[in-house]
């Protein structure tokens, strides 16, 4: 899972491949405030007296190589902290990979971090139920203005037992699912295409038989691969209820049902499966889809392929159209396969965390509202230092360029993994264009109280039956994730034995749980 999101943060740099490794950052200084030449403000709480700066140390997620000008940038950001807030930010890189690791590692040995990154971890339900983190209702309250006018809908997936634990950083307020493909071979063999309009597997079917059959035998119209989600996660209309599909799930997008479901007993799973069958008898699939490890993005970019399934919102649509012109020259259709949706599980991608190791909250809590504020902190970390990193390109608002002889693979200082407040207020580069804020705004606007789950706000937790959880996900890597999602098997034995083996594993016992929670969850919810 992780892999698969990380390659798709990445499209937009025309990047598809990731280093493991934890970051090679020095660990920040002992103590927890630095003197510094100036006053500070006393909003910051008791941690924090005159005359002092508190140090505010922050996880910087890399790919495995820290940006060599990252003391510069800090250098720069302290310049606008220190005077402003009382603040002085240290960077601590870490490997988006060993997040969860070195999260864990420093909190539990009480080495200094005020800020961490919870990513692709579907909340952060891990670390309350260690007691690693620090409640945020007051603080943001009392602090975080910005974070709430940024993140409207989305502090929904904050939320763990009713209570906030993290910031998330979402700009999109849904997701939309869709099956992203080449507009050259849908003009080629004058296959009508509407943008707007949800596509069923049966459709899909149909202008996948007129591609093969006009593209012949070594060519294929799914690019897949094992590291990604399984095709069924594109044509679910399920709320994951902060968790996955493994622990049940809201049908109908998550509106006007109470019911926690297993969703592999649904009919609309067995549809999938046959579906699936005939798609990879047919040849649309390749036939090691399951086992190859090559993006779907750089199949798409070999000519061989004629799509692959992706999220489908305005930035993804974008930067996938950007890479294909580059690599292949063609433009790229959206092809939906869902309605444009809130759900629970599209606001814990990336979230901000106050482990307990954190010394002043308060004057944490402000720097961090001022991530999703200010325009120039957000960019000066996104992009590094103007005329340094990048340029303004002339004639625009919100565009840049990087300076003569840089480019994205030599930069110096490049925020890979753009996890920094409010993205609505990031300078964009080519192709995007000024009115980048006004179509995603826009998308935002599209959605819909129709296909806003009811559920958002509620988190799973899988504590009480963690044993089952982790049974029932490795029977779901067996079979949903690798044979059944790929139809590299008959779907009639093997959909019953994969549901037997789900039972056999204690599914019946994490709905019930899920379900027991969820209930609870409605009522404190009525009661408000």
């Amino acid at each position: 899972m992780k892999k698969r999101v990380l390659a798709t943060l990445l499209a937009g740099f025309l990047c598809v491949s990731a280093l493991a490794g934890c970051g090679g950052g020095s660990a920040p200084a002992e103590g927890s405030a630095k003197t510094g030449g100036t006053d500070s403000t006393e909003e910051g709480g008791s941690a924090t007296a005159e005359g002092e700066i508190y140090e505010v140390v922050i996880q910087f997620p890399t790919l495995g190589d820290t940006p060599q000008d990252l003391p510069l940038v800090e250098e720069a950001l302290n310049k606008i902290t220190e005077p402003e807030i009382g603040v002085h930010v240290t960077f601590y890189p870490s490997s988006a990979f060993e997040l969860n690791n070195t999260t864990t590692m420093m909190v539990s040995s009480g080495e200094k971090l005020d800020l961490a990154m919870c990513m692709f971890e579907g909340g952060a339900q891990s670390y309350v139920n260690k007691g690693m983190l620090i409640e945020l209702d007051d603080l943001v309250e009392q602090y975080g203005q910005d974070i709430l006018e940024a993140e409207g809908t989305a502090m929904a997936g904050g939320y763990y037992n009713g209570t906030l634990y993290t910031i998330p950083t979402e700009e999109k307020m849904g997701r939309v699912k869709a099956f992203e493909c080449r507009k050259d071979l849908l003009d080629k063999y004058n296959i009508a295409y509407d943008e707007e309009k949800v596509y069923t597997l049966e459709e899909l079917t149909e202008i996948f038989e007129i591609i093969k059959t006009g593209e012949g035998e070594k060519f294929y119209c799914i690019a897949a691969n094992a590291n990604e989600d399984a095709p069924y996660t594109y044509f679910a209309e399920a709320d994951l209820l902060g968790s996955d599909y493994g622990s049940g799930v809201l049908m109908n997008y998550g509106k006007g049902t109470n019911e926690v479901v297993n969703y592999f007993e649904s009919d609309e799973f067995a549809e999938y499966c046959d579906v699936m069958r005939t798609w990879f008898e047919k040849g649309y699939f390749s036939s090691d889809c399951n086992t190859t490890t090559d993006s779907s993005l750089v199949q798409l970019q070999s000519g061989n392929y004629f799509g692959m399934f992706s999220n489908a919102e305005p930035d993804m649509v974008v930067s996938h159209s950007a890479t294909m012109q580059a690599y292949a020259q063609t433009d790229v259709v959206a092809l939906r396969t869902t309605m444009p949706a809130s759900r629970s599980q599209d606001y814990q991608v990336t979230q901000w965390m106050i482990p307990i190791t954190c010394d002043n909250p308060e004057k944490t809590m402000q720097f961090l509202n001022m991530l999703y504020g200010r325009k120039d902190v957000i960019n000066l970390i996104y992009w590094g230092i103007e005329g340094t990193h990048y340029l303004r390109t002339e004639g625009t608002e919100n565009v840049v360029e990087f300076p003569e002889g840089i480019d994205r693979s030599n930069t110096p200082y490049a925020a890979i993994l753009n996890v920094w407040g409010d993205k609505l207020k990031d300078y964009v580069m080519a192709p995007n264009d000024d009115g980048y804020v006004a179509m995603m705004q826009e998308f935002n606007n599209s959605i819909s109280q129709e296909y806003t789950s009811d559920a958002l706000g509620y988190c799973f937790n899988s504590d009480p039956v963690k044993a089952q959880f982790a049974a029932v996900n490795d029977v779901v890597t067996q079979y949903a994730k690798s044979t059944l999602g790929y139809g590299v098997v008959d779907p009639g034995p093997q959909l019953e034995e994969f549901r037997s083996a789900l039972k056999a594993a204690g599914i019946d016992d994490i709905i019930a749980e899920n379900q027991k929670q969820y209930d609870v969850w409605k009522e404190a919810q009525a009661a408000q």
